[in-house]
């Protein structure tokens, strides 16, 4: 598991190793040299979209900032730490949704097609990459990167080893990444 540490030892890594000061860094995402040394010292954990602004200024992978080459350990404790849902019925699936439904730092809309007025019957979750919602981008962007990696490991491309130990850092990574609720909101 990469903690905010690692996360901010890699970007310093990086950046060192690019020749790029602190302060220049700072200048060039506009931040201050304060907030680098707090970001390469673990003491901010950062969202996802800031973690690519960092990548893309580093010109490098943001996973790769997630898991250093240098900690080449199979990772492979998601089942013990993150117990897979219990699916067994389709009331299990529809329950989960309407739990969703109640976050209010996470916006979605339900969507829906069918015929006549659509060649297709579907049904899905949209959620808005800039939508009001806390944890709106940081969704969109997971869901990206989620996609690329089924389709590589579907094409070969990567193992399931590789495709597990990056499961385990998504979920570290967000653990403790709070979600309100409306119930939650009216007992405050």
């Amino acid at each position: 598991m990469s903690s905010p540490e690692e996360i901010g030892k890699a970007i310093q890594k990086q950046r060192r190793a690019q020749k790029i000061t602190q302060k220049e860094f700072a200048q060039h995402l506009g931040k201050s040299e304060r907030t680098i040394q707090k970001y390469e010292s673990g003491e901010i954990l950062m969202k996802i979209d800031v973690l690519k602004q960092i990548a893309n200024e580093l010109n490098v992978p943001w996973q790769e900032l997630l898991s250093p080459e240098d900690n080449n350990i199979p990772k492979d404790n998601t089942a013990t730490e993150y117990p897979a849902y219990e699916f067994h019925t389709m009331s299990d699936v529809i329950n989960a949704l309407f739990a969703i439904t109640e976050l209010t730092d996470f916006s979605f809309e339900l969507t829906n097609t069918k015929p006549p007025e659509n060649t297709e019957w579907t049904a899905g979750i949209k959620v808005n990459g800039k939508g009001d919602g806390k944890y709106d981008a940081d969704f969109c962007l997971f869901m990206e990167n989620w996609i690329a990696k089924k389709n590589m490991l579907q094409t070969g491309k990567l193992s399931k080893e590789k495709f597990d130990s990056w499961k385990s850092d998504m979920l570290a990574y967000y653990k403790d990444s709070r979600l309100d609720n409306e119930a939650d909101s009216k007992t405050e």
